[in-house]
């Protein structure tokens, strides 16, 4: 055993015999010191993480109190405005062509008022005359404004601005249109309601809206996810969620798929509302560190909870590198004597290896300075020559059909991007609205939305809930223009709508579905969007019983020859293939008389808030 031992340090190299000597060294003291220090710097690690957490939470809260009172200090600074005093203290005398013209003006007004709180999602005035303001973002009908209890509050706030929140748009506003959707943006908001006794002091006198008279109620909306990108990512330990919770014990907004909006808050946390400091929880089985600070004005609650398995394991992360310190320390002390040793020998063969490193990372200028010793000079030169060989020609081929792929991506892009006119639009929802045509109003928003989708300036991937948010407003306007002739039906497996698509790559085949596979027909169309997982690549399909295709036409439309018309299925087809290349696959299922499915398989990606484990 012993001449085994001995034969195997006799064939190790020089630096091999200096790594074993390391090891040695630095191994048996820094078992010591773990050993002395690991439960001493537990507690304190997990006391300063308490600390840390508790912080965030309390800054995080500092910056929502101040992001409220923005708008609160915004709406003081309309009460005492003449321009509204003069409007609205006439409104009785006011006719049709007068509410559209001040329309425009408060709208613009409204705009410019909140246009530094970039989290403002939409604001308007409430009269029972007319709505000012720029609607066309959500769906308001005057029954479900009257029905939702919310003037009331606002007339017993007396003034005052009062938050509501912790409750669906669409259940609250009494729309089935809205509870039907799969998907909209302001499902769950923060609503701002103040009664707006308008007024102004001149050199003589001082005006106000005299009792009796109608006091305009100013709506001003605050998305969820805009609440959740003041703490989104505060939090970096692994398995955390932070939430805000009403004084109701509502969830207002979370960061996680176990706690979501309008559901009730565990009392667990809500116990701590109007407190501020931290404490250990156990929910469902799972201890947690849970850190809470309050707000006073609305009564808010923000926690964070953090799983103790969690901090112990990072606590132990962190010895490890204290360890690790160590070991370095005295790792430095060995090479640097085995440097001194070597350096001689091994300086040429270092300088060459860091060359070659920097050349692994893209950067084909590095060059190694070329040593006086020859066998080394031979070797670097032509090392070096090798270098300028790879950098032309990757210049030559690879970066040119780069730029040639991302200009034909643009260039596709380009052509799917039509503009219309919002003005119109506007204006023709709020007749709609004022004369109590919901119906064409719910249309004309269907519309809205779509042109919103289709001019936005991102540009490559969504998540899957907006391209279906997308589909829907479509589907919906295609129904009432071929009313009875199909019933369309999504089945999306639990937990894909936030997955990453290329925007535009479902609406083109529902169109082609509605135009060419119902065409001729009266009723009993059918049309399906479904889609799952599989493995490591996402599965959607665009099903109908229409007429189906000739085996002929099913070639042609496979091999991507281009439509006449529409955004057209050959254009989404080629910037998948643009987009994915080879991880790209589609596949055409379809008989005459038989209906059409298109499949499409793409890679999975995961979204940026999804709570789906790859």
């Amino acid at each position: 055993m012993q001449i085994k031992v001995k034969e195997k340090l006799q064939a190790m190299s020089f630096r091999q015999r200096i790594a074993l000597l390391l090891m040695a060294f630095t191994l048996f003291p820094s078992l010591i010191i773990w050993q002395v220090l690991a439960r001493q710097y537990k507690n304190e690690v997990l006391s300063g993480a308490s600390e840390a957490v508790h912080s965030v939470v309390s800054a995080n809260n500092g910056v929502l109190r101040m992001s409220l009172k923005q708008v609160e200090d915004g709406t003081q600074l309309m009460l005492n405005d003449k321009e509204y005093f003069n409007f609205f203290s006439k409104l009785s005398e006011a006719e049709i062509s007068d509410y559209m013209n001040y329309n425009r003006i408060i709208g613009t007004s409204l705009v410019r008022q909140f246009a530094l709180q970039s989290e403002v999602y939409a604001s308007w005035l409430w009269t029972s005359k007319w709505l000012f303001g720029n609607t066309m973002n959500m769906s308001i009908s005057r029954e479900g404004i009257l029905g939702s209890g919310m003037l009331e509050i606002a007339e017993a706030a007396g003034g005052s601005p009062c938050w509501i929140s912790g409750y669906d748009y669409g259940q609250v506003m009494g729309s089935s249109w809205l509870q039907e959707k799969a998907f909209y943006d302001y499902r769950y908001c923060v609503t701002m309601l103040r009664q707006m006794r308008f007024q102004y002091n001149d050199l003589a006198s001082y005006h106000v809206l005299p009792e009796g008279e109608e006091w305009p109620v100013l709506f001003v909306y605050i998305l969820e996810k805009d609440i959740r990108r003041i703490y989104e990512g505060s939090i970096s330990y692994a398995g955390s969620i932070y939430g805000i919770t009403n004084e109701e014990g509502k969830i207002i907004s979370s960061d996680s798929d176990r706690f979501r909006p309008v559901e009730q808050t565990p009392e667990e946390i809500f116990g701590h509302m109007g407190e501020s400091g931290y404490t250990q929880c156990r929910l469902e089985g799972t201890e947690y560190l849970l850190c809470f600070d309050s707000l006073q004005d609305p009564e808010w609650l923000s926690w964070a909870l953090v799983p103790m398995d969690t901090l112990v394991k990072d606590t132990m992360v962190q010895m490890e590198r204290i360890q690790m310190c160590f070991l370095c320390f005295f790792l430095f002390l060995s090479a640097f004597a085995s440097w001194v040793v070597s350096r001689a020998i091994t300086k040429p063969i270092d300088v060459l290896i860091g060359t070659a490193e920097r050349v692994s990372t893209g950067n084909f200028d590095a060059a190694a300075p070329v040593p006086r010793e020859k066998d080394f000079r031979l070797l670097t030169e032509s090392f070096n020559h090798m270098v300028k060989e790879i950098d032309k020609l990757i210049r030559k081929n690879y970066l040119l059909n780069l730029r040639e792929k991302e200009a034909q991506l643009k260039a596709l892009s380009a052509q799917i991007n039509p503009h219309f006119l919002y003005n119109t639009l506007n204006t023709i929802n709020m007749l709609a609205i004022q004369n109590g045509d919901e119906e064409t109003s719910d249309l004309i928003v269907s519309l809205s939305e779509m042109l919103q989708y289709t001019l936005k300036k991102e540009s490559g991937k969504i998540m899957l809930a907006e391209e279906l948010g997308e589909v829907s407003n479509y589907l919906y306007i295609m129904k009432k223009r071929y009313e009875g002739v199909f019933t369309a039906k999504m089945e999306i497996a639990e937990g894909l709508k936030e997955c990453l698509v290329p925007r535009f790559c479902l609406q083109p085949l529902v169109e082609n579905a509605i135009l060419h596979g119902f065409c001729g027909m009266k009723s009993g169309g059918l049309l399906g969007i479904a889609a799952q997982r599989e493995g490591d690549r996402l599965h959607i399909w665009v099903e109908d019983n229409g007429k189906g295709m000739e085996e002929e036409t099913r070639r042609r439309y496979l091999s991507g020859a281009p439509e006449k018309e529409g955004i057209g299925a050959a254009n989404v087809h080629e910037r998948l293939k643009l987009m994915y290349g080879d991880s790209y696959e589609r596949k055409v299922v379809s008989a005459p008389g038989q209906g059409t499915g298109i499949h499409l398989y793409l890679p999975f990606e995961r979204g940026t808030h999804s709570g789906e484990e790859a």
